[in-house]
């Protein structure tokens, strides 16, 4: 997802068409699993899986509601989804975690999740039934301001409950993205849930109708007119250059990824944030000024290694980097990182600890070497 500043027009009331603005993601019950270990090269294998979705059986007898697309996220508990590279993966990642019942992950996307979902008490205890979520999105649109992109997300979540029971809850997220190559030093505060909750649905309220008017009120201006709607997908793995954006926690893979976009993108802050412990890399400064030559890192990723043991999940990630310089030259680098999550169904106070680098270490290698056998064995 490509990201620059527009006129600053910071939110929008428009009305969205029963016809042609529903994406609807089924998803089965919630049950407990591990977080998956990312998949070996290509990068496009790490990707989430890919499923169609259910057709939609819950509109009001007047409305017409066309089929969805043939592919949408999967959002259920058997993948483990942590995405804040779009708006869109940041909503699919919610309904991922409510479906693993991992309140505080789904309660961090918030910026100030107290003012607009309660405490974490209440929101966990609001969902502690929940078997399965699925949710529909209107279009979404964003608008540039003072360093950030601002978007508005009509949603409407539809909860099935372990007792049989169900509810549908809708919003209008507002959703801030603060340029990342604006920050000059630790902390980065990245793609979050600026504002919204979540309101029940009557009833007999149409699902159409719903969505349709999530996003109506004083508190959105007029449409946001010359803007194209953001796309319902997840981004793209096989491009870690600078027109591109990836900050994906989903699996070891991901995070590396997104480590390599940032330093592409000379989002060097960023590329910090990846490291669970900063004393691994050294100061900031130091950090930043070591990239000051590099032009572009490709990777090429061997088979992940994981482990699990007493609620935390380990993972080691062979990775050769080919670089480019600034000035043109080529190098290439083997080795291995360690990255650790905190099983998060059983993380239990904020902040919430994501996938994160333990640490790493790489060998220069000559350039055009083979490198399948040098991957093999670069976390022994």
């Amino acid at each position: 997802m490509k990201k620059t500043l527009i006129p600053v027009v910071l939110v929008a009331l428009f009305l969205l068409s029963a016809c042609n603005l529903f994406k609807i993601i089924q998803t089965p019950a919630s049950q407990e699993t591990l977080p998956p270990a990312a998949t070996e090269t290509p990068v496009q294998a790490a990707l989430p899986t890919l499923e169609p979705p259910a057709a939609n059986s819950e509109p009001a007898a007047t409305e017409t509601v066309v089929a969805p697309p043939p592919a949408a996220v999967d959002t259920s508990a058997q993948v483990y989804l942590d995405d804040r590279s779009s708006p869109a993966a940041m909503i699919f990642s919610l309904v991922n975690a409510l479906n693993r019942h991992e309140f505080i992950r789904a309660y961090s996307y918030w910026n100030s999740p107290s003012d607009y979902l309660g405490t974490l008490d209440a929101f966990s205890s609001r969902f502690a039934d929940l078997s399965s979520a699925q949710v529909l999105i209107g279009d979404i649109y964003g608008e540039g301001a003072a360093g950030s992109i601002y978007y508005t997300a009509p949603i409407l979540l539809k909860i099935s409950n372990s007792d049989g029971s169900s509810s549908r809850l809708t919003s209008c997220l507002l959703l801030r993205f603060p340029q990342p190559a604006n920050f000059g030093a630790p902390p980065i505060d990245l793609l979050h849930i600026e504002r919204g909750s979540l309101d029940p649905v009557p009833p007999a309220a149409g699902l159409a109708t719903a969505l349709a008017n999530a996003c109506s009120g004083a508190d959105y201006a007029s449409a946001m007119t010359g803007n194209p709607a953001e796309p319902l997908t997840l981004e793209d793995f096989t491009d870690l250059g600078p027109d591109n954006y990836i900050d994906n926690r989903s699996g070891a893979v991901e995070v590396v990824s997104s480590l390599f976009n940032a330093i592409n993108r000379h989002e060097y802050v960023r590329a910090y944030s990846y490291w669970q412990d900063p004393n691994a890399v050294g100061p900031y400064a130091d950090y930043a000024n070591g990239f000051s030559d590099t032009g572009e890192i490709k990777a090429v990723f061997g088979d992940v290694i994981s482990d699990a043991g007493a609620g935390q999940y380990y993972y080691q990630v062979p990775v050769a980097q080919l670089v480019t310089t600034t000035g043109g030259n080529k190098q290439t680098f083997v080795g291995c990182f360690t990255l650790h999550l905190a099983n998060p169904g059983m993380q239990a106070t904020l902040p919430f600890e994501p996938l994160g680098i333990k640490k790493g270490h790489f060998e220069v290698a000559p350039n055009g070497s083979k490198l399948a056998p040098l991957l093999a064995t670069a976390c022994n």
